[in-house]
């Protein structure tokens, strides 16, 4: 093993917490230390009902993840991000990968366009969850590295996602396994994937061009999206108003989001919210926000049709939210090509196939209300 692949990563010091007043969103949070007592648990999988369904995003606590690991990845995600260009372009994910869905490794700013015309500020480096990573290439700051990578991969897959699926499946009523089995347990095929990011500030001029988005408004595509709560004051979600409020940064807690596939296999009960990162306030703006996310999504052949539920037979939330039946490989094949997009129109069902090149995968949406659902606050 090279000095260079054994070398100490450097700590990654972050910025303050804003100090400014900002207007933030009152999100659930879940504190998985209850998990496992059943009484706790069927309080756990209520606050839940209510998370996905009044914001579509809400926050965990207690979640196992040892604080060393925590504050170690945020330090490897700061300093893979800012290697220099010409050790990060070997491992860039390529055109084909790309076609595939396969965003392995790098996926640098500046090169690409924002599907909008923003020009992109963020770079990702990507694992695929389901494939051991010691496996593939990376740079070489990594080689010592990816145990603790697989570590991360292994508690949000082996740990956090079976929690969190359990739950469902006590709000939908169905048996916990039924819910286990739309998502990969092993090598099944499927996208799944961590991701490091890094957004750098803009520069000072273009924030009017770019209208102050650091990622402009749209809804992730999977089951549950995962990340690391951070302290630069950036992401913000769209509230069925119309209006957007922040996200607050709580240390050490993760904050999860709703993707349209758990949407649609829950027939619109549960919400894909739309949201985006924006500049952060003046205290911050030239902070670099690094980003830890997990993207889980149901096995590549599972289609997304409503499960068998007794509670959305009930609320009527049992039929498909589409006439085509998409399986999970197919619609983000759809979704990433463009003849798949959301439609927030009021006088039409959510979900339209389109054809041509009409898809967005981060437009500014306005979402739908949720079928007249209501919860007791």
């Amino acid at each position: 093993m090279t000095a260079e692949s054994n070398r100490q990563i450097p700590n990654f010091t972050q910025c303050s917490p804003t100090k400014e007043d900002l207007d933030y969103v009152d999100l659930v949070s879940l504190d998985f230390s209850n998990f496992n007592d059943d009484s706790t648990r069927q309080q756990l999988a209520a606050n839940l009902l209510k998370g996905v369904t009044r914001h579509g995003f809400l926050t965990i606590t207690n979640h196992g993840i040892p604080d060393a690991l925590y504050s170690s990845q945020v330090d490897l995600a700061h300093a893979l991000l800012t290697l220099p260009p010409e050790e990060k372009w070997p491992f860039e994910t390529t055109l084909e990968q790309e076609k595939k869905g396969l965003n392995i490794g790098f996926k640098p700013s500046g090169s690409q366009k924002h599907k909008e015309g923003f020009h992109k500020t963020v770079d990702h480096y990507n694992f695929l969850a389901t494939k051991d990573s010691r496996n593939d290439e990376h740079p070489r700051l990594l080689h010592s590295q990816l145990a603790q990578v697989e570590k991360l991969k292994s508690h949000f897959r082996q740990h956090l996602m079976p929690k969190l699926l359990a739950l469902v499946a006590i709000i939908l009523e169905i048996p916990e396994e039924h819910l286990l089995s739309t998502h990969a347990s092993g090598t099944q095929p499927c996208s799944e994937y961590l991701r490091y990011l890094l957004y750098n500030p803009r520069p000072t001029e273009s924030g009017t061009q770019y209208r102050d988005l650091w990622l402009g408004g749209h809804t992730d595509l999977g089951s549950f999206t995962i990340r690391f709560s951070q302290p630069v004051s950036s992401l913000q979600i769209q509230l069925p108003s119309g209006n957007w409020k922040w996200v607050r940064h709580v240390p050490g807690t993760l904050i999860v989001n709703v993707g349209e596939a758990l949407e649609l296999l829950t027939g619109g009960l549960f919400r894909a919210t739309v949201h985006r990162v924006v500049k952060p306030p003046s205290d911050q703006e030239r902070a670099k926000r690094r980003g830890i996310i997990y993207f889980a999504r149901p096995m590549d052949d599972q289609g997304l049709r409503p499960l068998d539920s007794p509670l959305l037979q009930t609320l009527g939330l049992h039929e498909p939210l589409d006439e085509k039946i998409y399986t999970m490989s197919q619609y983000l094949h759809a979704r990433k090509h463009g003849y798949k997009r959301l439609d927030f129109a009021q006088s039409r069902s959510r979900w339209e196939g389109v054809g041509g090149d009409g898809g967005l995968l981060h437009g500014e949406h306005a979402p739908q209300p949720l079928h007249g659902l209501e919860l007791a606050t």
